[in-house]
């Protein structure tokens, strides 16, 4: 059997057992760089030591950020944890045909999967979130626009991607809720508390009524008016984040970082953070913020340890 074959193969029993589109986009991902290296060969001709050679390639591969108005033509290696990644792919792979009896060795049964160290995330700090809010106190259309942004994401734990897709018929203001898409047109709901729903609503009393459906628009004086891209709004929270003098993170990423944090050292647990995030399992929310789950765990210890208690410590 080809390489090209197995690999369908597997797309094909991954789709069949109920995986996500977005799974099986990743499978596929992943596994064309493999075709690309080895060629579309015989599956028994594989060994181990070609696989390694393979996944030493990945180490030095760079990737191109194409299409980026910023990065264009920069490169930029892969991470520790894109390559973890491929790897995982790559020995579900062969382990799966393994166990479909296609194949009677399984060359990946020795590749290790790395485990990289997870770094802290870095989450916006609470008094910088403050001061970029404390910029848009104005009442310009702009103002309302960034205020509402920077709560709703701040609030609900959503991706940029998933923000700047939203539709007029996505948000619901009586529920405090919203429809997102993301990583690949995955749909989810995301919640917020009443002063984004404030927020919000203020955006919309001065919204341009010539700007479509999408939620989030650009303003200025070209027309039609368009969706606010993701590169807008961090370029927006780069501005204000200048005016305020904050010298933190203010990327969008780090207001995701942040809705985690605030949520487990308010006592929040893993578990319902895990759907909160849209992560497809507790093991992605464990591995990037156990440090904040951790940290309250510490907190709570010294409230209550009996020690404390005997002792008549607060």
């Amino acid at each position: 059997m080809q390489l090209s074959e197995a690999i369908d193969k597997l797309l094909l029993a991954t789709q069949a057992d109920g995986r996500s589109p977005n799974t099986i986009t990743d499978y596929t991902r992943k596994l064309r760089p493999l075709t690309d290296f080895l060629g579309d060969v015989d599956i028994e001709t594989i060994t181990a030591d070609d696989l390694r050679r393979y996944i030493v390639g990945l180490r030095k591969r760079e990737t191109v950020w194409e299409n980026h108005p910023h990065l264009q033509a920069q490169k930029h290696k892969l991470s520790p944890y894109s390559v973890a990644g491929y790897i995982r792919v790559l020995k579900r792979l062969f382990n799966w045909l393994e166990q479909e009896e296609i194949l009677p060795d399984n060359p990946a049964r020795r590749i290790k999967t790395p485990s990289p160290k997870i770094k802290k995330p870095h989450a916006i700090e609470p008094e910088d979130l403050k001061a970029l809010l404390r910029t848009t106190e104005g009442n310009t259309p702009a103002d309302r626009r960034d205020r509402a942004i920077i709560l709703l994401l701040a609030d609900s734990g959503c991706r940029v991607g998933g923000l700047c897709g939203l539709r007029l018929e996505d948000v619901n203001l009586a529920t405090h809720d919203a429809i997102v898409r993301e990583k690949g047109g995955k749909e989810r709901i995301v919640f917020f508390t009443d002063p984004t729903a404030q927020a919000l609503q203020e955006w919309l009393d001065v919204r341009p009524s010539d700007a479509g459906d999408a939620f989030f628009v650009s303003l200025g004086r070209r027309k039609p008016k368009s969706a606010l891209s993701t590169n807008a709004v961090s370029q927006m929270l780069h501005r204000r984040a200048k005016t305020a003098h904050i010298s933190g993170r203010v990327n969008p990423h780090s207001f995701r970082h942040a809705f985690a944090r605030e949520y487990l050292l308010s006592g929040g647990d893993l578990a319902t953070l895990s759907d909160l995030m849209g992560h497809e399992s507790i093991e992605i929310t464990k591995d990037y913020y156990l440090i904040f789950k951790v940290a309250e765990l510490r907190r709570r210890h010294q409230k209550h340890s009996p020690v404390m208690q005997i002792l008549g410590r607060k």
